[in-house]
């Protein structure tokens, strides 16, 4: 997006002046444009003298920031304030001064910036989280405040070679986590990939080169075959009268990367390296584009995405398929409007085309919501730890769909409960929530949701929020505002709800509260760390603690002071049936006999692989993560996946699932990928009982002659 403007090759100030002056012309004013040059005036005169790292004139600086606000097509002030969002900050210059020569509403923003700049200096003793925070709750307050912000991080990634190396990894990681998120945050989709983009280039030179060069080799490949497709269905739109706009897109680089190093794909296997965008009139068009290229090319199972009807929590909205197309290589195909197609590309900055052709209401109610999706989240979240994890939870994972009994799609996270849908339809839905039933069945309330279910809440006469919800459910939405209810409880209530949880949950352990006093458990309240057991209880009862968790640490505690020769930083684990509050998540697929960490938060305890990506950032943390000490059960039961290569012949999948049948596992789901006309990738998820168990599986496929490799899956 703004590398096309040409603002990073170092031209002349008269130059950069110059383009940010024709620019702007193309949708300001002719009075716009004259402020505009008298702001580059007034920050030239500001910055006389200053260099930056590079040794040019430091004016480059805020006119290159200025080309890329004018790039999104942002107003007058903002890219005036743009200009001057370093001279308060740098040259001394008086806020009062550039409000009498350019407006309050300039001089807000260059305010506004300035404390952003200012807490960008305290970072060093401040929380990522508590900055997060500030500059979300700035988006609230102006978003342009926060758009001038990112554009100014930006043009500093892209001339960062000039720093120190210790300085540049801060910046970028730093990047990757707080502004290329918040960027996501408030759908401005393409500012947030060139910074993840410029970000990954600096910290990772040698494989941003590897991933570059297969693009530009793939792009000379796919010439033709663009061509030809593109022609196929200009023809067709043409036929049956449908005005289209086709156009290629690429992905950026650190998208592809992330696939590779998640699915542990090869460059050939990503399907939307190169894909199409058909832009369309009106949504009705949409699905008729849609039925056309189907007719076509054939369309690939299950790799079809309506996000116009159940649009994403951000607000994205495009039909999305993958097709074979000619000579059998797959296709993605976006199809969007043009004012869904500018939403997902600037969001919250799109707010600042109000004078352009493309300006829509849609694009103004989809900003709105996603301004007070952060002031809710903010006002939800007792603390800036809160609110980043919150924030976090929304961005990450997939999503389920599921309907009202009236007809309504709610888009809930995957690994919801009722619980969470009670929540999203309303707050009292979910304080008031008794009982479900999903599809006219009566279910536990810790049922996991699955897209296409119908859900029905059986509300009670009173509140019925019960801390024991903590231990399952997945939102933000449901865990804060569960927390919230819970403590409007009275102390001693929350004692005697709390004692009643924890009683329940050590029951299954065998232990019991009354046969250990005080001092017997101060070893646990250490651990803990709590001062006596009533303020346990009380923790507990209002939803601080979830009971499960404070069991399984408890019966540790317990066993080590019973048994001195035991390590502390061990969690003996024997079925996944008996925890529920510990996870074994599908970022790495933990079993029995694996070589694995336990990672211990407020959320509940994860077991991780040790090779596990997602253990990186926990590690080195004292508390944070133990050891874990697996132990036989004859009941076990562990999640695994397989991906394995197959020869193309009759029965090959047959055979396979007659292997797995045969040594006393159980196929959960089989996905399958044609990789060409001889071999077949197939992704099978099976139930096993520890990584003995696995193994023999494993050497009984590989004895099979349809199959040539095979493999653990791991993110």
């Amino acid at each position: 997006m703004f590398d096309s403007l040409n603002i990073f090759k170092k031209p002349e100030n008269s130059q950069l002046s110059e383009s940010l002056d024709q620019l702007s012309k193309d949708y300001l004013s002719s009075s716009a444009s004259k402020k505009i040059r008298e702001a580059i005036d007034f920050a030239d005169k500001a910055h006389e003298g200053q260099f930056r790292k590079s040794g040019e004139p430091f004016i480059t600086h805020p006119i290159n920031v200025g080309l890329i606000l004018v790039s999104l097509k942002m107003d007058v002030d903002t890219v005036i304030a743009g200009l001057l969002h370093d001279v308060v900050e740098d040259c001394d210059i008086p806020l009062s001064d550039v409000k009498k020569k350019f407006g309050n509403n300039v001089s807000q923003l260059v305010d506004g910036v300035t404390k952003l700049l200012q807490l960008d200096e305290k970072m060093k003793d401040q929380s990522q989280a508590e900055h997060f925070q500030k500059m979300a709750l700035a988006t609230a307050e102006d978003v342009r405040v926060v758009i001038i912000k990112l554009a100014d991080r930006l043009h500093n990634l892209k001339t960062i070679e000039h720093l120190p190396r210790d300085k540049q990894v801060k910046k970028c990681r730093e990047t990757f986590d707080l502004y290329a998120p918040l960027a996501h945050q408030i759908g401005m989709h393409k500012m947030a990939t060139e910074l993840e983009d410029c970000s990954f280039k600096t910290l990772h030179p040698t494989r941003y080169k590897l991933i570059q060069d297969a693009l530009e080799k793939n792009n000379l490949d796919k010439k033709t075959l663009i061509s030809r497709v593109k022609k196929s269905l200009n023809a067709k739109f043409k036929k049956n009268d449908i005005e289209a706009k086709i156009t290629g897109r690429e992905k950026r680089v650190f998208s592809i990367y992330q696939k590779i190093k998640k699915k542990k794909f090869s460059f050939a296997d990503i399907y939307d390296v190169f894909a199409f965008r058909v832009l369309v009139n009106n949504g009705a068009d949409c699905y008729k584009a849609l039925g056309l290229i189907h007719n076509i090319f054939t369309p690939i199972t299950g790799r079809f995405k309506d996000y116009i009807a159940v649009p994403k929590m951000n607000g994205y909205q495009a039909l999305h398929t993958v097709v074979m197309t000619f000579d059998g290589v797959p296709m993605e195909v976006q199809i969007q409007t043009s004012a869904m197609e500018t939403f997902a590309s600037y969001g919250i900055a799109s707010h600042g085309l109000y004078k352009t052709k493309v300006s829509d209401n849609l694009i103004q109610s989809k900003s709105r919501q996603l301004v007070q999706r952060l002031v809710d989240t903010n006002n939800r979240s007792s603390s800036s730890v809160e609110f980043m994890e919150s924030l976090k939870t929304d961005l990450k994972g997939k999503e389920v769909y599921v309907f009202s009994p009236n007809g309504r799609i709610f888009s809930l996270k995957r690994g919801s409960t009722p619980i969470d849908y009670a929540y999203s339809v309303h707050t009292s839905l979910g304080n008031y929530c008794l009982s479900c039933e999903v599809d006219k069945k009566l279910v536990p309330l810790s049922t996991n949701l699955q897209s296409g279910q119908t859900v029905e809440i059986i509300k009670s006469k009173k509140k019925t929020v019960n801390p024991a919800w903590l231990n399952f459910v997945a939102s933000s939405r449901a865990i804060t505002e569960i927390k919230k209810e819970l403590k409007k409880m009275k102390i001693s209530d929350a004692r005697v709800l709390g004692k009643d949880l924890l009683e329940d949950s050590l029951q299954e352990s065998g232990i019991e509260l009354r046969e250990y006093p005080a001092e017997k458990l101060r070893s646990v309240f250490d651990v803990l760390g709590v001062r006596s057991l009533n303020q346990l209880l009380v923790d507990i009862g209002s939803g601080r603690r979830t009971s499960n968790i404070v069991s399984q640490s408890f019966t540790e505690s317990l066993k080590r002071s019973n048994r001195k020769s035991e390590s502390v930083s061990q969690l003996k684990i024997g079925s996944s049936k008996k925890y529920g509050a510990i996870k074994f998540p599908e970022c790495c697929y933990p079993i029995s006999g694996d070589p694995c960490l336990a990672v211990h938060n407020e959320a509940g305890i994860t077991i991780h692989r040790n090779e596990c990506q997602n253990l990186k950032n926990f590690l080195n943390k004292p508390g944070k993560c133990s050891d874990v000490l697996w132990e036989k059960s004859d009941d076990s039961e562990f999640l695994t996946s397989l991906i394995l290569t197959l020869k193309n012949e009759p029965g090959a999948l047959a055979d396979i699932s007659k292997i797995i049948s045969k040594n006393d596992s159980n196929i959960q789901s089989v996905t399958t990928k044609t990789l060409d006309e001889n071999f077949t990738e197939l992704t099978a998820k099976l139930v096993v009982k520890d990584t003995d168990h696995l193994e023999l599986i494993k050497s009984q496929l590989k004895n099979n002659k349809t199959v040539t490799n095979i493999e653990r899956q791991q993110a």
